[in-house]
């Protein structure tokens, strides 16, 4: 046992050293990948684009813009919560709350996009009209009473199937159980084998609107600068391509 103690005991030396050299090594490695970042949080459907504007941003600046695509109802909670978010881009609704709870500052709200609803289906997929028109009921996950925008589009009776958010509408739209489906724009552009059927006339159902601002949360350096950037000609050029319409 004794030299199995001292055998032990002379080997600890060699692994110390052993161990400081790879630290030695990894520190610099950490510090050389350190760069600054912001968090902003977004509705579901945005999230695309959000994060098309967030690499272009963070291109430039130098800034890793950090994309966290959230159900319309929980992102209130959150900042009631002091869940820290930078940046929120939101519906006006959510915004205006926001407000009311302390959590952004009164005026703050820049930039105005709007997201229309839209019929939309497969591409090349055959007509089977046998199969239900996918549609979002009204919850927490999704606003969207689906069954009550298709009576007044005139599209039903028909088979509807009640989903809970977009997201599973496109699903069901890609792998063929449903033969239409009523979603976002930006659900549309953010998945390519899609194409648009009809759009939702405003008076039927108005487009959502979206602002941005920063919140009273923030701590991560100039988030505002990302908000400008936001109502810039560059990108509203890329929010336009992934969906959304510059609100006047």
């Amino acid at each position: 046992m004794d030299a199995a103690r001292r055998r032990l005991m002379r080997a600890l030396p060699a692994a110390a050293a052993a161990m400081a050299a790879v630290l030695a090594v990894a520190k610099p490695a950490r510090a050389a990948t350190s760069v600054a970042e912001l968090v902003l949080a977004c509705d579901l459907t945005p999230g695309p684009a959000m994060r098309a504007v967030g690499n272009a941003y963070g291109n430039t600046a130098g800034v890793r813009v950090n994309v966290f695509p959230t159900e319309p109802g929980l992102i209130l909670p959150q900042l009631e919560r002091s869940v820290q978010n930078d940046i929120v881009v939101v519906r006006v609704a959510t915004l205006d709350a926001a407000v009311q709870a302390g959590a952004v500052a009164a005026g703050a709200a820049r930039g105005a996009w709007s997201n229309r609803l839209v019929v939309a289906v497969k591409r090349g997929a055959p007509a089977a009209q046998g199969k239900p028109i996918a549609v979002c009921d009204p919850s927490p996950a999704s606003d969207i009473d689906g069954p009550a925008i298709l009576a007044r589009l005139g599209l039903l009776p028909t088979a509807v199937q009640g989903v809970i958010d977009t997201d599973t509408v496109v699903a069901l739209l890609l792998d063929g159980t449903a033969r239409a489906g009523l979603l976002h724009m930006t659900d549309v552009r953010a998945h390519p084998a899609l194409d648009v059927i009809r759009v939702v006339p405003d008076d039927i159902q108005p487009p959502i609107a979206y602002a941005a601002a920063v919140t009273n949360l923030a701590r991560r350096p100039n988030p505002a600068d990302l908000v400008d950037f936001l109502v810039t000609g560059r990108a509203t050029a890329l929010l336009v391509a992934h969906g959304l319409e510059k609100s006047s």
